[in-house]
Formats: structure tokens, C-alpha cells, sequence
């Protein structure tokens, strides 16, 4: 009864939000980015919320109890370095360049600086791979549901959709940001609660350690492996010998995405003010290490726990996802698991809301307006319709994937990543950005990772962000070289 009564009141209370955040929604500017008024706990918890998914804590979590603790410091590593150069390199132009291009999306200030063909191409990008990355989303919470509220899957998923998108779809970005912020406390106070909870059950920290130092793990090795770069990992890349590479490709593609991910820099454009950017430098790094040592650190002490309760460890090697749950289930009380529960969910609704916001205004704002001249009155009653049909899509894939469907979700991040962090970082640092190369750079970005993905992914075991970054690098400098845009004093 208390972890139905803890999750019923925080539904209830982002519902509330919506609602309140529905009245003070003005036009156009209020709905897409809040009226551009944000200050830096907004931002940046927002932006913290919106990063991490479901995945942070079932994946991110989980993974470890296969990959050890080298999965954990590249993770927080790399977490910690992007969360930085997200802040300080693509932050402060961005805040400025849109707000002096007037840009309510990526895609349009894409637009403003290269042209409508890159526009277009970047919101039919956004639309497709966060409509598939959104089935897995999905897919966490109303598995989580299940297993710990013994709630039928689809009635979960569908509580979860329903929810998420009647807040967004009334509220717009207000209500978005406002629930990213009690959210992401939330998500930041479960998973620090998680890790002290599971250290302090296993006798403190040394004790911890000391104990999974000597533990028998995949049946013959001992623990000691789980501290080691390159000892433990699946059968397969271990015996190939691209452990090291799998990890190392695996950890830089999931935090790279900060760097360039639409539904986080948007964020920077809606901030009040530079100051808020500044402050944001030193705010979210930490918040993001803070969360990153302690969850990505659970899984190897998966060891220690999960062979006391059952002898069928090869179904937690088969899927991570089901470690921290477990460990949640057998050892914490139904205080904790409350908390825990509540943080997960909240994790899945703080990314669904960002995204579905995001697909919506890319379709409303960088498609329909560019075919049709529509009113703002109509633009903004036309993104409410469009949550709602875009929140409803994955929904029905996620109620039973098709095989295809699960393998393109798998690289959809990658592709986010991979399409736009050359272009981006084209349109805010180059005077006058090459339009020929950035839209080329994407389409050769999404074509790269999904053909690296199908076809070289379980051959090389590096991650699909690699090759599709490099393959937008280098044909972003052909066609810039090919097609060479004339300078201002020329044009």
C-alpha cells in the first residue's frame, strides 16, 4: 500500500502541474520554451531529468553486474566530462545565437543559419528515431509496473502515456520543465538512496568491497575480476579480445549525447538569462557525477546479493534490466522501494514529456509551417494535437515490439548523436555555416550508424556513435570543400 499511495500522489501532483502551468501558457513562445524566463535550478535539473531515463537506473545501473566496475568509471568519466563541455562549449552561443535568430527549435535555428533543406532534414530526423527511442522508454516503466506493483504491462504503459502526455499537451514546456524539476530531485534522491541503502545492507563500504573481492562470480572467476579493465564482459567480445573497445565506444556513445541531443540544448535556449548558463556550468556537472558514482556503481555488488536468493544467475547476465529491481525487491523496505519505484517512473516520464514536446513542435513548427502559413493560435492548438498523437505512437509498438522495431531503437541515440553534433556545432561557431554540408552530414550520419549497426556492430563491437560521428565529419568537410558557401563579402 505505500509504494501505490507514494507513486498515486506524485502522478497526482504532475498533474496539478499541467493544469496550473496551462493558465499562465501565453502563446507560442510560453508553450515551446517558457518564455524563454528560466532560471538556473530549472534548467538545470531539467536538463539532468531529461538525460536520464529509465535506462540511467535499470541499464546504466544494471550493466555493471555483466561489465564490472570498468563500465562504471568510464560511465561517470565520461558523464561528467560531456555534462561539462555540454555547458561551456555549446551552451553560451547557442543561448545567444537563438535568441539573436529568434529560434524556437533546433531544426529552425538550423534554418536561420543554413537554410530550410537542413531544417527539414533535422525534423524528420527527430521525428522518426525519438518516436522509435520512446517505445524503450516506454517499455521500462511499464515493465517496472509489472514487476513490482504486479500491474498488468499494458495497463502500465498505458497509466504512464496518459499521464505524461495530458501534462504536456495542457502545459507545454512550462509544465515540462516545472515536472523536470520535482522530478529530477526525485531521480537524484532515489539513486543516491539506492546506493547508501544497498552499501549500508552489505556492512558498509569496505566490507562491500572486501567481500566482492573474494566472491565467486560467472561461476569460476573470482571478484577481484569486476575491479580489472578488459577481465569481464560477454563471452563473445571477451574472447575476441574488444572488451576494452566495446566499453570504451558503449560509455562515450550514451554520454556524448549531451553534446548535441535536441531535447537537452533546447534547454539553453530557454534560459532567462548568461548568468543562468554560468551558473548552470557548476550546477549540473555535479548534480550529474553525484547520480552517475552512485547509480553506475550498484551493478558489480549485484554479486553479493542476487546468488543468496536464487541459483539462476544467467537470466541477470541475459538482461541487466532485471539487477536493480531485484536488488531493490530482496533488500530494501517498502519505504525505499517506494522512493525507488517513484524514481524510476519519474526518470521515464521526465525524457517522455522532453520528447514528445520535442516531436511535436518538429513537426508543427519546422514541417507544417513550412508548407502552410497557420495563425499562433492555430499552431499552438495544432502541437497540443500532436503530443497527444505522438505520445499514442510508440505506446502501440511498445505493447508488443516487432523484432525490427527493438533492433532500431537500439541505435537511435546513436543516430541523435551522430546527426547532430557536426551540425550544431557548425551552426554556432561558423560565420557563415556550409547548408549543402550540414544536411549532408546528417543523412550520411542516420545512414552510417543504422548500416554499422546492422551489419559491422557485432563483428567490431564498436558502438554505432563512432563511425556515424566520423562519417559526418568527414562528409561535412567534402561537401564544404566541394560546395564552398560564398563569403559575406561575396554574397
Amino acid at each position: 500500500m505505500i509504494i501505490e499511495a507514494v507513486l498515486i500522489g506524485y502522478l497526482a501532483v504532475v498533474l496539478l502541474i499541467g493544469i496550473y502551468e496551462y493558465r499562465k501558457t501565453r502563446g507560442l513562445l510560453d508553450y515551446y520554451l517558457a518564455g524563454k524566463k528560466l532560471g538556473t535550478l530549472v534548467v538545470s535539473f531539467s536538463f539532468f531529468a531529461t538525460y536520464f531515463s529509465t535506462a540511467a537506473f535499470l541499464g546504466g545501473g544494471g550493466t555493471g553486474f555483466l561489465l564490472g566496475f570498468q563500465w562504471s568509471a568510464f560511465l561517470t568519466f565520461f558523464h561528467v566530462l560531456f555534462a561539462i563541455l555540454a555547458w561551456m562549449v555549446i551552451a553560451p552561443p547557442m543561448k545567444r545565437i537563438a535568441d539573436e535568430y529568434g529560434a524556437l527549435t533546433i531544426p529552425e535555428l538550423f534554418r536561420k543559419r543554413a537554410g530550410v533543406f537542413s531544417q527539414i532534414v533535422a525534423a524528420v530526423v527527430i521525428i522518426f528515431f525519438f518516436e522509435l527511442y520512446m517505445v524503450s522508454i516506454y517499455k521500462g516503466a511499464g515493465n517496472l509496473l509489472q514487476v513490482m506493483l504486479s500491474m498488468d504491462y499494458t495497463t502500465g504503459l498505458v497509466i504512464t502515456a496518459v499521464i505524461v502526455m495530458v501534462y504536456t499537451a495542457i502545459g507545454g514546456f512550462r509544465a515540462v520543465v516545472m515536472t523536470d524539476l520535482i522530478q529530477g530531485v526525485i531521480v537524484l534522491i532515489g539513486g543516491v538512496a539506492l546506493f547508501l541503502t544497498l552499501i549500508y545492507s552489505l556492512g558498509g563500504f569496505s566490507s562491500a568491497i572486501e567481500a566482492l573481492s573474494n566472491a565467486k562470480i560467472f561461476g569460476e572467476m573470482v571478484g577481484k575480476a569486476l575491479f580489472e579493465i578488459g577481465k569481464v564482459g560477454p563471452p563473445p567480445i571477451v574472447k575476441a579480445g574488444m572488451i576494452v573497445p566495446f566499453v570504451l565506444s558503449l560509455t562515450f556513445a550514451i554520454s556524448v549525447a549531451q553534446l548535441a541531443s535536441p531535447q537537452l540544448v533546447v534547454r539553453f535556449v530557454a534560459a532567462r538569462d548568461s548568468r543562468v548558463i554560468a551558473n548552470g556550468m557548476i550546477l549540473t556537472p555535479l548534480i550529474i557525477g553525484i547520480f552517475a558514482i552512485c547509480v553506475f556503481s550498484i551493478g558489480p555488488f549485484g554479486w553479493l546479493v542476487i546468488p543468496k536468493y536464487t541459483d539462476d544467475v544467467t537470466q541477470f547476465l541475459k538482461d541487466v534490466d532485471l539487477v536493480v529491481p531485484f536488488i531493490a525487491m530482496k533488500l530494501f523496505p517498502a519505504g525505499i522501494n517506494a522512493l525507488l519505484l517513484t524514481a524510476i517512473i519519474a526518470a521515464a516520464m521526465s525524457t517522455i514529456n522532453s520528447l514528445i514536446h520535442l516531436v511535436a513542435t518538429a513537426f508543427v513548427r519546422d514541417l507544417v509551417q513550412n508548407v502552410k502559413k497557420i495563425e499562433e493560435r492555430t499552431a499552438l492548438n495544432l502541437t497540443r494535437f500532436a503530443v497527444f498523437i505522438f505520445a499514442t505512437i510508440p505506446v502501440i509498438f511498445a505493447i508488443n515490439p516487432m523484432g525490427v522495431i527493438v533492433e532500431i531503437v537500439g541505435v537511435s541515440f546513436s543516430v541523435i548523436t551522430s546527426a547532430f553534433l557536426v551540425p550544431l556545432i557548425a551552426c554556432l561557431y561558423s560565420e557563415k555555416p556550409n547548408s549543402a554540408a550540414i544536411s549532408a552530414s546528417m543523412v550520411a550520419a542516420v545512414l552510417a550508424s543504422v548500416l554499422w549497426y546492422f551489419y559491422y556492430y557485432k563483428v567490431y563491437w564498436i558502438y554505432p556513435v563512432v563511425p556515424g560521428l566520423l562519417v559526418s565529419i568527414a562528409v561535412f568537410a567534402a561537401f564544404s570543400l566541394a560546395f564552398p558557401q560564398p563569403s559575406k563579402a561575396e554574397a
